[in-house]
């Protein structure tokens, strides 16, 4: 995917123009001073997680921007003001094989911790998870269904070689970081300066991004984790669905699964291999 033109947007609640445009590791210290301002220490981004998502993938990080305005009392005609961008909100993602959100998905590989700052001695391989059971996939207020266990009597020969493969597999370590022939985008990061909260400004990032993503043909979905409580958010953009609780784990938090299913990728297209 191409790096995308400048979207302007100048109906804009407040009547203050923004536009969204792709992110680059010129930005990467207002990505961090915002993630910062937005996130407890313990769910934050690493400043090495941006800067490899920033050289992977940086066509999947977009950020909503205005420009600086010179002061009121500025005497008109001053021809040496120059407005500066201000990153109102941004998106931080990659893109995984799994339908959704891993604890692998959301780390750098191994064995390129140390070229963007990290330190080897904190990352543990974790295993793959098993996909959530079908009771999982219901919202928050909606009753779980009965477990189907009446229908597990008889297993022949063939299932069981079959949920021994499945053993294996969940058993081998998952693909770490961005993967680019995968077919789901992970958001990782969706986030508002405080100081613009409240104007609608998430929803006009997110759609722009979904629409993108959509238009581009070449993943089948977009997953992210979140809070139970703020599902809104995303249903909001009536785009997401709730999928049941996450296995994730980062931060000591309770995530539930967001998934936003739009299209197939174009048969024949080339996949290719991790950077």
């Amino acid at each position: 995917m191409q790096s995308m033109a400048l979207t302007f947007h100048p109906k804009s609640l407040n009547k203050m123009s923004v536009y969204v445009r792709t992110l680059t590791i010129n930005d990467i210290d207002k990505i961090i001073e915002l993630e910062n301002a937005c996130f407890p220490e313990a769910e934050r981004a690493t400043p090495a997680k941006f800067r490899y998502r920033l050289h992977v993938c940086g066509e999947l990080s977009h950020g909503l921007f205005t420009l600086s305005k010179p002061h009121p009392d500025t005497p008109k005609g001053v021809s040496d003001f120059q407005p500066k961008e201000i990153l109102i909100a941004m998106i931080s993602a990659t893109k995984t094989t799994s339908p959704v959100i891993t604890e692998a998905s959301m780390r750098i590989p191994h064995d390129l911790l140390e070229k963007y700052g990290a330190e080897k001695s904190t990352v543990t391989l974790a295993v793959a998870q098993p996909q959530a059971s079908e009771s999982q996939n219901t919202p928050p207020t909606t009753s779980t269904q009965p477990g189907a266990d009446s229908q597990a009597s008889t297993t022949t020969t063939a299932e069981s070689s079959e949920t021994a493969k499945k053993t294996v597999q969940e058993s081998t370590p998952a693909v770490e970081g961005h993967v680019e022939h995968g077919e789901t985008v992970c958001l990782h990061s969706l986030c508002v300066d405080p100081t613009y909260r409240n104007n609608g400004y998430s929803q006009v990032l997110l759609k722009d991004f979904c629409q993108r993503m959509k238009d581009a043909g070449l993943s089948k979905r977009i997953a992210l984790i979140c809070r139970k409580e703020t599902t809104g958010v995303y249903t909001k953009s009536q785009l997401f669905r709730y999928k049941g609780n996450s296995s994730v784990t980062h931060g000591g938090v309770s995530w539930v699964d967001m998934v936003y299913e739009y299209t197939t990728p174009p048969k024949g297209r080339g996949a290719a291999a991790r950077a």
